[in-house]
């Protein structure tokens, strides 16, 4: 039977992890969340780069364990056990991945719509998903070139709104939070969106050299770079344009650039918006199948096994390609980024409960099994990080669930 190809490296694994997290939020969710938070999003990014990172630090030490493309399946199997738990856990970090994609690719069709605005909103974003899943068809290393083409000039354009608004810097106040505390942590729960990318990095273990030290590497690799990124282009952004006026815009960064370089900056973070978003859209479908390939092995017995089988010539799991396109394209249909972007938050909260809870369990249950990584701040076995990402999680998922229902 055909296996996957491993073609990547550190280098190639933490610009796939880059470049995920860049185009799933700053592109995608800056403007909704500025207009939630006026100039204290600053703060919101901090505190979604906070949540992000101690689940990142149990990812990172689970993958080093556990170096396989269906990873949340088999760190929760192993923890507790339990196939019916393993099984949800993978269910839920597809629909993760499908809703994720779907959300960025609404968040391009935006982007587009400023060149050509008559552009049904739904049929390109569904246009896009059926577009990089052919080039997910194609191959990985096809992917990954085009991955690190795409990441290159989204960095750049990042860096040009950083210039934009470097001078404006001393005007915004963080601490300015026109919708007091509760609209700064709303904002936070929409930017953590900004930070999904991180999770499905582990699902391309079985596609990269050394994993087991180059997955955990990559994975703090690519949080650290980003949320450097996010919080510079969150105060240019908010410095150059008014907040509310930013999250009126379907594409707030290319708004930026225009106010502060002209018509001219505009288009041309219009366009790099456009690569940004499209590489966010390949490489969550490129995870997203490979969970689901992995979870489909005939040793598990978990979802049916066709979507496992690799095509021989491409060497992609071509079904489960195939059904992520579909069931991404499918969630196209809701048509609203902040919507989809909140769904997807919530059912990524639920997964990182169970993936922090799972390296507090592995801790003792196999306690001297080999580690290529182990996370920082324990109290002997016991991991600090893990149970703090436990809790913030909680309290992240409780306090969307309030406001959704109109507690708070």
């Amino acid at each position: 039977m055909a296996e996957l190809e491993r073609e990547l490296g550190l280098f190639g694994a933490t610009v796939y992890g880059v470049g995920l997290i860049l185009g799933a939020g700053i592109y995608a969710i800056l403007g909704e969340a500025a207009g939630q938070a006026g100039p204290s999003v600053v703060l919101s990014f901090v505190l979604a780069a906070i949540i992000a990172s101690l689940t990142g630090l149990s990812y990172a030490e689970l993958a080093s364990l556990y170096p396989k493309g269906e990873g949340d399946y088999i760190y929760v199997r192993a923890a507790f056990g339990s196939k019916r738990l393993s099984e949800l856990t993978a269910l839920l970090r597809v629909l993760v991945g499908v809703v994720s994609a779907a959300a960025v690719a609404l968040a391009f069709a935006g982007y587009l719509s400023s060149f050509v605005p008559t552009l049904p909103t739904t049929l390109v974003a569904i246009g896009l998903v059926a577009a990089t899943a052919a080039v997910n068809f194609w191959g990985i290393d096809t992917s990954a070139r085009l991955n690190v083409l795409f990441t290159a000039v989204e960095v750049v354009g990042l860096l040009v709104i950083v210039a934009v608004g470097f001078g404006e810097w001393g005007t915004v106040d963080p601490l300015d939070a026109p919708h007091g505390g509760v609209g700064t942590v709303q904002a936070a729960f929409l930017v953590f969106f900004a930070y999904v990318g991180f999770g499905s990095l582990v699902n391309i273990a079985e596609e990269t050299r050394d994993a087991t030290t180059r997955i955990p590497q990559a994975i703090l690799l690519s949080i650290g770079i980003t949320t450097v990124l996010y919080v510079a282009v969150a105060l240019s952004a908010v410095g150059v344009v008014d907040p509310e006026t930013l999250g009126a815009s379907a594409s707030p960064l290319a708004l930026v650039a225009e106010q502060g370089w002209g018509a001219a900056a505009g288009v041309a973070l219009a366009v790099i918006a456009l690569f940004s978003t499209t590489n966010t859209v390949l490489i969550l479908q490129i995870s997203t199948s490979r969970m689901l390939y992995g979870v489909s092995k005939a040793e598990y017995n978990s979802f049916p096994t066709v979507f496992s089988q690799v095509h021989p010539e491409r060497r992609t799991p071509h079904y489960a390609v195939v059904l992520v396109g579909a069931i991404t394209a499918g969630v196209s249909l809701l048509g609203d980024v902040g919507t989809v972007a909140g769904l997807a938050n919530l059912l990524l909260l639920v997964v990182f409960v169970l993936i922090n809870a799972a390296l507090l369990a592995l801790r003792y249950r196999e306690p001297d099994r080999e580690r290529g990584f182990r996370a920082p701040g324990n109290v002997g076995r016991f991991s600090l990080t893990a149970a703090a990402g436990v809790v913030t999680s909680l309290g992240f998922a409780a306090f969307y669930l309030g406001e959704a229902v109109g507690l708070l």
